[in-house]
């Protein structure tokens, strides 16, 4: 509006100087479209470094995407972080020469999304919503286009992969160890699941070799093996030790290259091992509670050992359980905690009758705790699976399984009374108990889930019955067969349950694969134990500090200051 006559200004229009389209002045006297054309951001957006395609580099190995010549990084397809990269690797968004170029006063970018492409076509494309000042600084117009803008990948190899083509492959080693006498995986099971399942903590892992006893992992930086050590420590309690080797020096520039060895020693109890607390424990500063001079149970594995008594008295539920530090197992180690039976000589019982043990809580000291809401005492009355029907014989028993079993249900335990140890044995579990131990005659372990058909056949030595006709000699012969296995089968059973039966001298890999089986089926059939094991996995949360948000690493990698 006009001041002074207080009527609506008109605007002028003008002819484009290209087309003749009627438009409101501006420095360049065109229209929009006759400046797209004119100005073609695309072509601008599109040329790399040189004036060529614009590259990404990825490893063909390890799929880490290039920052640097020397920092590599993995991102996940079509994610923030990768879209970053690329935003980084056009040179028109950070060039001012470019612009200069171009006839451009400048260039500002709005937006950018992911436009997608098959995962094996070697393309990333990006569409990007871009704003330019063009012209010169005081006549300068503005244009805004959105466009595609493509990435050519291509593979180079990272310093990381290139280094296992050479012998100089790492630096830092962590060694996984567990000895056992029975040479049981179940605890390795374990480790190596929660690893598989992680894949945050393992990415900085070079190369992983198997051993008797454990594994090797070997990295190319010593902090990223002690995060690993770290987290191994929360799976499972352990013994961490440091070592280190010179492998070379340069003493006219003060350098060295050593190489750091990581060992974890591995608490030699697995869960459901029954052990033996020497009373001597309390002196010597490695007692577990109040359990010490007791027979006890494994009942859980984490950072530490849950015990709960094998054989326990008529008194609070919370004075049956302790916790057993890897500090004070390792200060007495296996002199005071000794493995008397492990899982494998588990049998199966049938509940005969429970009776709850009469336990008044005390609600002035608190409410109750965890374990009373869940375990509680019980007298029960069990007999042998393979004796229910045939004998009569029946055992008696103080269990902590009280709220958890009922009668008619299926339980694992140890048999002691048809176990028979060696006189040393013998001699030096009676001298670790307290005078008031009573040695039980079952030791109740865990509840079991009734058998599968499949078990049932497999157990009893026969196939299921094929709907095809047979002769009678060869039903005979199949008969007599069946009747041979499963005496054998039988004869190894109690050969094993009275302690004479050996190890199996079976493959390495064998084992191996059967101890998997044995703990996928525990996690498949224990919802509690699926739920630990869950909860071990996400602890690498307070790890991702240590391994994601690095700076740059150091170029010289392979020298260290003596």
């Amino acid at each position: 509006m006009n001041s002074s006559t207080g009527q609506p200004r008109t605007i002028i229009q003008i002819p484009c100087c290209l087309c003749g389209t009627l438009i409101n002045p501006n420095p360049a006297n065109q229209c929009g479209s006759c400046l797209a054309q004119l100005v073609d951001l695309k072509s601008i957006m599109q040329k790399g470094p040189g004036g060529g395609d614009l590259v990404i580099h990825q490893c063909r190995q390890c799929r880490r995407y290039s920052h640097t010549d020397n920092y590599y990084v993995y991102h996940d397809p079509e994610s923030p972080s990768l879209l970053a990269l690329c935003l980084k690797n056009i040179p028109s968004l950070t060039s001012t020469h470019t612009h200069r170029s171009n006839n451009l006063a400048g260039l500002t970018l709005l937006d950018s999304m992911w436009i997608w492409t098959e995962p094996h076509s070697m393309r990333l494309k990006v569409r990007l919503t871009v704003r330019a000042d063009v012209g010169e600084s005081g006549r300068a117009v503005t244009v805004q286009q959105r466009l595609p803008v493509e990435f050519h990948v291509q593979w180079k190899m990272c310093p990381d992969c290139n280094r296992e083509y050479t012998n100089r492959t790492w630096h830092a080693l962590v060694q996984l160890r567990q000895k056992r006498q029975d040479e049981s995986k179940k605890a390795l099971v374990l480790v190596e699941m929660a690893l598989a399942k992680n894949s945050e903590i393992r990415k900085h892992v070079l190369n992983v070799d198997t051993s008797r006893n454990g594994f090797d992992f070997y990295f190319m930086e010593n902090m990223h093996a002690h995060a690993f050590s770290s987290y191994l420590s929360t799976v499972y309690p352990m013994k961490i030790k440091y070592s280190q080797k010179l492998v070379s020096e340069d003493r006219r520039n003060n350098t060295a290259n050593i190489k750091t060895t990581t060992t974890c020693d591995m608490v030699s109890l697995n869960r459901h091992d029954l052990i033996v607390c020497d009373k001597r424990a309390a002196k010597e500063g490695c007692s577990a509670g109040s359990l010490n001079g007791r027979m006890c149970l494994v009942n859980k594995v984490s950072r530490t050992l849950q015990l709960v008594d094998a054989a326990p008295s008529r008194t609070s539920i919370d004075k049956c359980f302790g916790d057993l530090y890897p500090e004070r197992y390792w200060k007495g180690g296996e002199k005071f905690y000794r493995i008397i039976f492990s899982e494998k000589r588990l049998i199966r019982f049938i509940v005969m009758d429970i009776e709850l043990c009469d336990e008044d809580h005390d609600y002035k000291s608190g409410p109750p705790s965890d374990l009373a809401k869940k375990y509680s005492l019980a007298d029960v009355i069990v007999c042998r699976e393979s004796d229910f029907g045939v004998s009569d014989e029946t055992f008696h028993c103080t269990t902590h399984l009280g709220n958890i079993l009922d009668i008619g249900d299926t339980v694992e335990g140890y048999d002691l009374v048809s176990s028979v140890l060696t006189g040393g044995d013998e001699w030096s579990m009676n001298n670790s108990f307290n005078s008031s131990f009573i040695m039980p005659d079952v030791v109740l372990v865990k509840k079991a889930k009734p058998r599968k058909e499949d078990d049932l056949y497999e157990e009893k030595g026969t196939s299921e019955p094929k709907t095809k006709s047979k002769s009678s000699a060869s039903k005979r012969r199949e008969k007599r067969k069946q009747r041979q296995e499963r005496k054998m089968k039988e004869l190894s059973e109690s050969l094993g349950r009275m302690g004479f039966g050996g190890e199996d001298n079976d493959d390495d890999d064998a084992n191996w694969d059967a101890e998997r089986k044995a703990f996928e089926k525990e996690l498949e059939d224990d919802i509690e134990l699926a739920s630990e094991f869950q909860s071990i996995v996400e602890r690498q949360e307070k790890f991702e500090s240590t391994t994601e948000d690095e700076s740059v690493p150091n170029k010289n990698n392979d020298t260290k200051d003596t």
